[in-house]
């Protein structure tokens, strides 16, 4: 089994492309996002950090970690980020461990991770990958595509693409670069040709 992991920019495509590849058979799609919502559930460990570190304002009624108020604290401050990030992400590439496991056990050929800060964090094991591939997108259509998914206002939206690592910089960290900046026909044609490339390596 090839473990392959999509990394990128918010509103890149990351998504769309995962859920496109995850039809062809022997592909199973895992979106890193939700395997880190379920490290800091109410209970674990994480979750006592996050708390412990910005207090009862990030809960929602329930005593969950809202995760819309945690994504604001993490966008606006460059250093609640990387608190977050260094708390969540061994947690996460853990759970991603056993998930690989049980993967490989079922005859998963293509283990695709959508988990978009692959390339940048210290705290994700580089060599768990076989192949990390970068969704880009034009910063133009990012902001756009935020506007429209997120109903963010325009500023809102600038503030958080100038907040992540411009692709020219994460390119040479990467095995392939996918261009989302045409078409969404041509954006999924060009994803299912560099996967079943993949596959075939797969085996």
């Amino acid at each position: 089994m090839l473990i392959v992991a999509l990394a990128g920019g918010i509103a890149t495509g990351k998504s769309l492309i995962a859920q496109e590849i995850a039809k062809l058979p022997g592909v199973r799609s895992i979106d890193a996002d939700k395997v880190a919502w379920e490290t800091y559930r109410k209970s674990t460990e994480t979750y006592r950090k996050l708390v412990a570190r910005f207090g009862q304002e990030i809960l929602s009624e329930d005593g969950e970690i809202d995760r819309k108020k945690l994504g604001a604290l993490v966008f606006s401050d460059p250093e609640a980020r990387e608190f977050v990030n260094a708390t969540v992400h061994p947690a996460v590439q853990e759970a991603l461990e056993k998930i690989a496991e049980t993967q490989r056990a079922q005859g998963t050929k293509l283990l695709v991770i959508e988990a978009a800060l692959v390339l940048e964090s210290p705290h994700v094991r580089r060599d768990f990958f076989d192949y990390i591939i970068l969704v880009s997108a034009p910063r133009d259509a990012q902001i756009h595509r935020l506007i429209a998914r997120n109903k963010l206002s325009p500023a809102e939206a600038l503030r958080r693409v100038e907040a992540q690592t411009p692709p020219g910089l994460l390119a040479p960290k990467a095995d392939f670069v996918l261009d989302t900046s045409g078409t969404l026909e041509e954006t999924l044609e060009r994803a299912r040709t560099l996967f079943q490339s993949l596959l075939a390596r797969a085996g």
